[in-house]
């Protein structure tokens, strides 16, 4: 809950809703913030075109801090100060891309660039959103608070997602994502063969959902509405 840096979940306190009848066990929570199925597939939208620009800008869905927070701001509480440099490096590049295209619309048009480069740019956006959201966010996904957490809880919090024959050209990404976050410096190449002996060492700790993944986006965005205050573990309520 204080380590993620993306999708961290929304507390229940920010939501107008009563505390949890200690009574009633959490798989049996009745849903209380369940909204209109166009306004949830309006949101949706807007996370999977406007929501990478947002994050990199104004730190949307990331750890809260007490002063603004931004990718493009090099001494943001999310940077350390030996990263200082590196941000401003990045800061000049972009800019530096920016003017290539204002020159591109300039000699072939705004249309060219907006087809060649802008289109092109927001499928990349919208599929970075979206396996970086399922990877992270699910009903069986479990958060922890800093004292309960350990990197073993954290790696294992995550839930791998079969793309078909994307999952080739997200370099499965998706699909070997449990291995991924265990040995995070393990080359690509060798994590489908790495996740087949994951999947027998931690058992029934593997999570794995091979629904279509649209459909898989639709049912954790409408399950997953915040965790709990406190708690050991802390689950997505609806």
């Amino acid at each position: 809950m204080s380590k993620d840096q993306v999708f961290v979940p929304h507390l229940r306190s920010e939501f107008d809703v009563p505390p949890r009848d200690e009574s009633v066990p959490d798989h049996h929570d009745e849903p209380i913030l369940e909204a209109a199925p166009l306004h949830d597939l309006l949101l949706i939208i807007r996370m999977l075109t406007v929501g990478w620009p947002a994050y990199l800008l104004a730190n949307i869905s990331g750890q809260k801090h007490e002063t603004w927070t931004s990718h493009f701001r090099p001494d943001a509480p999310i940077f350390e100060p030996k990263q200082w440099s590196a941000v401003v490096i990045s800061i000049i590049g972009v800019l530096g891309m920016g003017s290539v295209l204002a020159v591109a619309g300039y000699i072939w048009g705004s249309l060219a660039v907006l087809k060649y480069y802008v289109v092109p740019y927001m499928f990349v956006n919208m599929w970075l959103v979206m396996i970086t959201y399922l990877q992270h966010t699910d009903a069986r996904v479990p958060h922890f608070p800093n004292e309960e957490w350990n990197f073993l809880l954290g790696a294992l919090a995550t839930v791998d997602r079969d793309y078909g024959t994307l999952n080739h050209f997200f370099h499965h990404i998706g699909d070997t994502h449990v291995t991924h976050h265990l040995f995070s410096q393990m080359p690509h190449y060798h994590a489908q063969e790495a996740t087949e002996h994951v999947k027998r060492v931690i058992g029934k700790h593997y999570l794995r959902d091979d629904t279509n993944v649209w459909k898989s986006l639709w049912k954790s965005y409408r399950e997953c509405r915040f965790v709990e205050n406190s708690g050991k573990i802390l689950w997505y309520k609806m």
